[in-house]
């Protein structure tokens, strides 16, 4: 893994959304200016190195909450400074701890919009798009997925920090 830093991240999250933003644009889906991009997802292929990120973003970021989801631990930091890219201004990385048996590059890997339209609305505004709907199952901040060559771009309802805010009112 290389050397991670403030610049590193701010630089490789830069680069993350343009390639996003680039294929979007290519397909000609576009996201509402209302919605606001959530977070993005840093995905790390060992325990070894979701320490390692994990350490890391601790020098310039604050660690909103650490907590196990589904057998294993997925850290939120909220940046000093948002990633601004165009209009979009993101401050949260979501850093989850691989899953077992399932083979991950490390890197950025989606983003999460919140957006104001029913998941069946935008199932009928992206119809040409094949959408994963497991997240329709959750109990809470259902989430709606549409996988591109090599990100993912997901919707919710809820901002994460918004989730985050629920979650520690509840401990």
């Amino acid at each position: 893994m290389k050397y991670i830093n403030k610049d590193t991240i701010r630089s490789d999250a830069n680069n993350f959304l343009e390639k996003v933003f680039k294929k979007l644009s290519s397909d000609n889906f576009l996201l509402a200016k209302n919605w606001h991009i959530d977070h993005f997802c840093f995905r790390t292929s060992t325990v070894e190195n979701y320490q390692l990120v994990k350490n890391k973003l601790a020098n310039f970021s604050e660690l909103l909450i650490e907590s196990e989801v589904n057998g294993r631990p997925i850290s939120t930091f909220k940046l000093d400074s948002p990633i601004i890219v165009d209009d979009w201004e993101i401050d949260l990385i979501e850093v989850p701890a691989p899953t077992i048996g399932k083979t991950v590059a490390d890197g950025f890997e989606h983003i999460e919009v919140v957006c104001d339209l029913t998941f069946g609305e935008i199932k009928n505004r992206y119809s040409k798009y094949d959408f994963n709907e497991s997240g329709l199952s959750k109990d809470f901040n259902q989430e709606l997925e549409i996988s591109f060559d090599d990100f993912a771009l997901k919707f919710h309802h809820l901002s994460l920090e918004s989730v985050i805010n629920i979650e520690k009112n509840q401990i």
